[in-house]
């Protein structure tokens, strides 16, 4: 494995490997091969390693109505950011991040949102490492980001066959949560420095010293005096109006 020996929790002293398919194929620690004319009843093969029918829950599911799961569906993710993570910009992000199809296709476009899924860009091909069957593709791009606040980004891959990822979990999900590749969602709080006032404030908290995160914590010095309070409202009208 990575050119040395296989490594006991991989499965030496031998391994079997199933290009493609699920790693429960991949059988470890190998010491007999039967051939069998007709699908396993072991238990993992026959009762747990099957795909159901989204009504199908731990009350009524019945072997016979799960599907085999063999070959490994195409699926994606974000590595860069990280979920929570509070991202300063100038109006575009550095995303990163992989992608995989089984079954010997391979990854051949990408494509994030920064909008929960309503606009999409895709990775340019030469931020996408070099294609082969059986294997990641890596890729990174810069991906516009012209809002702030809480935000959602997306990934989804496409193969050479033209298979996708569905939107979202429920789309996919199933009683035994087995291959349940839905797009890969993460919420990151934007600050997009192309802004000017929010370029602004960012200069103000480094004139003081004071980090930006947490989010959640108030700012230690003033900001907004009560002279420039009373200024504003006695040049804009007020919330309520009597006539």
């Amino acid at each position: 494995m990575n050119g040395q020996p296989l490594p006991k929790i991989h499965g030496y002293p031998v391994r079997a490997l199933v290009m493609g398919y699920i790693g429960a194929r991949s059988v470890k620690w190998l010491y007999r091969v039967r051939i069998l004319d007709a699908p396993s009843r072991a238990p993992v093969q026959s009762k747990e390693y099957l795909y159901y029918n989204q009504q199908v829950g731990k009350h009524n599911q019945l072997p016979i109505n799960g599907i085999n799961i063999q070959e490994m569906p195409v699926s994606s993710a974000i590595m860069s950011p990280w979920t929570k993570q509070v991202v300063v910009h100038n109006g575009e992000m550095e995303i990163k991040g992989w992608a995989y199809s089984g079954g010997g296709r391979w990854p051949e476009r990408v494509e994030c949102s920064p909008d929960g899924g309503f606009t999409w860009y895709p990775v340019p091909v030469e931020n996408m490492s070099k294609k082969h069957k059986f294997a990641w593709r890596t890729w990174h791009m810069k991906l516009p980001m012209p809002a702030e606040g809480w935000i959602e980004i997306l990934a989804r891959c496409w193969d050479n066959s033209l298979n996708t990822q569905p939107l979202e979990v429920r789309s996919a999900w199933n009683w035994g949560l087995h291959v349940t590749q839905s797009c890969h969602r993460i919420k990151i709080y934007s600050v997009n420095k192309t802004k000017p006032l929010t370029a602004a404030r960012l200069k103000q908290f480094e004139e003081h010293g004071e980090s930006l995160g947490p989010i959640t914590r108030p700012t230690d010095f003033p900001y907004f005096s009560m002279e420039d309070y009373e200024k504003y409202w006695a040049s804009v009208d007020p919330r309520d109006v009597d006539e």
